[in-house]
């Protein structure tokens, strides 16, 4: 045999070993799949996956996969339960060793499918809820991320408005939260009052969750009287007629409460200065995505899921419209700016 023939079978016996290493690398590492209750097109599903990305272009020896359920506007019963089938036969097919689950639904429709599941670890993100109402506190293949209001921020943010728009202060301001009917924010609610938080500097008013954009209108001419800063959340599945499939335009709901309230209005979700809103201070969803991968790579690398303490909230985003601001002569400190450019929550 020549050596000329020789030398390529060696060159081609090479490449077959080298393709079978990394075939066999790709085969032998960690799946992790990445479920958001939400579509992929969410400013808060974006922030989330950049988060995830961050820390995996760090940690390459993983395999990652995402799903999205689409289920913030398509709530009625069919779609939920389609999409939870989906999910979970996407799990069962692609057989992931992990599976990171955000937002609420996803982990009332999908990771309490796979509770103390030997198969899978779960990892959760974006929780508005207690870890216990998923039964999270006591499975052995769970651990996670609370999402949580930064409400000492809030609060302090609160008193500005307030004094801002001439509240005496000789008393506390008033506060109102209104959202839409939505099981997220329904789930949150627990993280506003004793014994998760005492507020200190506001009157704290009761929660409103409404249906409709017309049940919205009339709980934000209410609370005119009724409140000193009137704070939103929840807004974007508001129906335009009772039972009805069809939502506002997130965009018009802000636009219309911006003029027609005059008390401040606070956002406290990062998406409503996005919509047109004046402020909004909010949990962030860099945080939520860069804790939940770093929890999930180290249960890829052999930690368990109950060896690892659930975490809450401590980063929040800002976010500030510069003119929806000026139209209510609302000035913040400099700092608030500050924050929200080097976030690149500022808009003009």
């Amino acid at each position: 045999m020549s050596k000329q023939r020789i030398l390529l079978l060696a060159k081609l016996a090479f490449l077959v070993i080298f393709c079978a290493l990394v075939f066999y690398h790709k085969q032998t590492k960690p799946r992790i799949m990445v479920i958001h209750s939400y579509s992929a097109d969410y400013s808060w599903v974006q922030e989330i996956n950049t988060g995830i990305s961050r820390f995996f272009d760090k940690h390459t020896n993983a395999t990652l996969r995402w799903h999205y359920m689409d289920l913030q506007k398509h709530t009625d019963a069919d779609s939920v339960r389609t999409a939870t089938t989906i999910a979970s036969g996407t799990i069962e097919q692609w057989k992931p060793d992990i599976i990171v689950l955000f937002d609420d639904i996803a982990q009332k429709k999908v990771g309490m499918l796979y509770l103390d599941d030997p198969r899978v670890k779960i990892v959760f993100g974006g929780v508005n809820a207690k870890a216990s109402d998923y039964q999270y506190d006591t499975a052995k293949n769970v651990t996670g991320i609370l999402e949580r209001k930064p409400l000492a921020a809030i609060e302090d943010t609160i008193a500005v408005l307030a004094t801002t728009s001439g509240v005496p202060a000789t008393r506390k301001p008033r506060a109102l939260l209104i959202g839409d009917a939505s099981f997220s924010f329904s789930a949150g609610l627990i993280a506003y009052a004793a014994p998760e938080y005492v507020w200190q500097k506001t009157d704290w008013q009761k929660p409103i969750a409404v249906e409709t954009f017309d049940q919205w209108k009339e709980q934000v001419a209410l609370a005119q009287r009724a409140a000193d800063v009137l704070l939103l959340s929840d807004y974007r599945t508001l129906r335009l007629t009772p039972g009805g499939k069809v939502f506002a335009n997130p965009k018009e709901v802000i636009a219309w409460t911006e003029a027609n309230s005059k008390i401040p209005v606070l956002g406290l979700v990062a998406i409503s200065t996005e919509d047109g809103g004046a402020i909004s201070i909010a949990a962030s969803g860099f945080e939520q995505g860069s804790i939940a991968a770093e929890m999930a790579y180290d249960i890829s690398q052999g930690k368990a899921p109950s060896a690892i303490p659930i975490k809450s909230t401590e980063q929040y985003l800002i976010g500030l419209r510069k003119s929806a601001m000026v139209n209510r002569g609302i000035e913040l400190p400099s700092i608030y700016e500050a924050f929200a450019r080097a976030t690149d929550k500022f808009f003009p």
